[in-house]
């Protein structure tokens, strides 16, 4: 009857849409292996690019020493506190190397490792080292043959390739202050005093003691040498 069917209409059927299911069933993985795929691949690509650009500046090691030497090594020393003279004769064994790297003397690997060595060199703070030693000499006190000493021994542990540049940072540290404007970063506190003169002295002993520098006073030593040796050890034996 027409009642029966009215009732059996709306009845709910247990079936569901088969059409629906059809189609989450097909979707399938998406986007995510093709955006990994992608993401290898670029990861591939920079790689290459970052290998590819090492290799052209280990290429071109020379010419950077060059540039690095001539734009801000030779800057640097004129403008630092070394004595006059002894700036001059550093001055000109830098401009030596320049031109014996543009006369093609020196492959790449000898220019990177002279680099290196030159980059080790306390040449800047060899100057605020000498105003603290003129500082000791003018002041006249009791111990002054003592501060001298050390001063010397700490010059001979750079002679003998036992002190570097970031050792006299921390010698240097109490008598200096932030200088963003600097070659350096840092500028001598002027005028200077007793006491950070003092501490400079101790670190100078310290750093002496640990290169096994014996304790006595030394002559002058002169840092032109010590930039000439370290040119022809990075030459014949290549950086530390």
């Amino acid at each position: 009857s027409s009642d029966t069917d009215l009732v059996c209409a709306d009845e709910p059927s247990d079936e569901k849409p088969s059409g629906d299911v059809k189609t989450r069933a097909d979707q399938g993985p998406g986007w995510l292996p093709a955006i990994m795929a992608g993401t290898v691949l670029m990861g591939i690509l920079c790689f290459v690019f970052c290998a590819f650009s090492t290799w052209i500046l280990f290429q071109k090691r020379t010419e950077l020493a060059i540039r690095t030497l001539k734009g801000a090594y030779v800057s640097e020393l004129e403008q630092s506190l070394l004595e006059p003279e002894t700036k001059q004769r550093v001055v000109e064994e830098v401009k030596t190397l320049i031109a014996a790297m543009e006369g093609g003397k020196y492959d790449d690997w000898q220019s990177a490792a002279i680099m290196q060595r030159l980059q080790r060199l306390p040449v800047a703070q060899w100057g605020e080292l000498q105003s603290v030693r003129a500082f000791i000499v003018k002041s006249d006190s009791d111990n002054q043959s003592d501060q001298i000493k050390e001063l010397s021994r700490l010059e001979r542990a750079v002679e003998k390739g036992k002190a570097t540049s970031f050792d006299f940072q921390d010698v240097l540290d109490p008598v200096r202050r932030p200088d963003p404007g600097s070659s350096t970063g840092f500028e001598l506190i002027r005028p200077l005093v007793t006491e950070s003169v003092d501490e400079v002295v101790l670190r100078a002993k310290l750093v002496a003691d640990r290169a096994d520098v014996p304790d006595q006073a030394f002559p002058d030593v002169d840092l032109a040498v010590i930039v000439r040796k370290q040119v022809e050890e990075g030459a014949s034996t290549g950086g530390y």
